[in-house]
């Protein structure tokens, strides 16, 4: 009787949870607009309309940073990830992995150079530049990724991310020394991007004023006014 109890329950159970995930792809579709291959609109979309909302709250704090930056002697920056920040993955996590992630397939679209630049997030790069801001790239992406990922946002941002101020992942057993783990190499997402910012600051003489970043991992840790992009699709603590 308890085997047949524990059966029913995982019955339930998984039919509750098949039911929750597809209810849950059904609202993120929407919410992207996306058609019923999993391809988000790429004019018009709940998504598009908050991102530009977020993105134009920037203008007017860019500039008024750059002024409080310059009072203190120091060259202000904004740091910026890559995916879901300023390179869109949503069609591939829809319509290519269907939600599976799938790390031999993304690499194929990150050397491919296959991602659209994030809504409004081109105007933003644009202002931060205009505004007299250095521009730093900060992913979590691996070392082998670092150059495609540079010519996927040169071919949107043009010239703002340039190779010396861009930060990937570092291959294993190349852990650089500005950066310290509780657990030996195996850092996490906050202890590599935080201290990364750090760096960043120390290296070039600058003030991060801004960090963007879709991950609430991509902001913890201090060093710039954190600016938490919407993305409903994956987390990554």
């Amino acid at each position: 009787m308890g085997l047949a109890r524990r059966v029913s329950f995982v019955a339930l159970y998984t039919v509750t949870t098949v039911v929750f995930v597809a209810a849950s792809a059904l609202w993120i579709r929407s919410y992207y607009a996306a058609d019923t291959t999993g391809i988000a609109n790429k004019t018009d979309s709940p998504y598009i309309r908050e991102m530009t909302e977020i993105a134009q709250s920037q203008w007017r704090y860019l500039d008024l940073a750059k002024k409080d930056t310059a009072r203190h002697h120091r060259k202000p920056a904004i740091v910026l990830d890559a995916d879901d920040t300023t390179l869109w993955t949503y069609d591939m996590e829809d319509d290519a992995m269907a939600f599976n992630f799938d790390p031999a397939l993304q690499d194929v679209w990150v050397q491919g150079q296959k991602f659209p630049a994030v809504p409004g997030m081109k105007r933003v790069v644009k202002a931060a530049k205009n505004a007299g801001c250095k521009v730093i790239g900060l992913t979590g992406r691996s070392a082998d990724q670092r150059k495609a990922t540079l010519k996927n946002l040169h071919t949107y941002y043009g010239d703002a991310f340039r190779s010396k101020y861009f930060f990937a992942k570092w291959a294993d057993g190349e852990q650089p020394s500005y950066v310290t783990c509780e657990v030996a190499d195996e850092c996490t997402r906050v202890e590599f991007k935080s201290q990364t910012r750090a760096h960043a600051e120390k290296k070039f003489n600058v003030k991060i004023i801004a960090n963007f970043g879709d991950q609430f991992s991509d902001l913890i840790g201090g060093h710039g006014r954190p600016v938490k992009l919407p993305n409903p699709t994956y987390y990554l603590p």
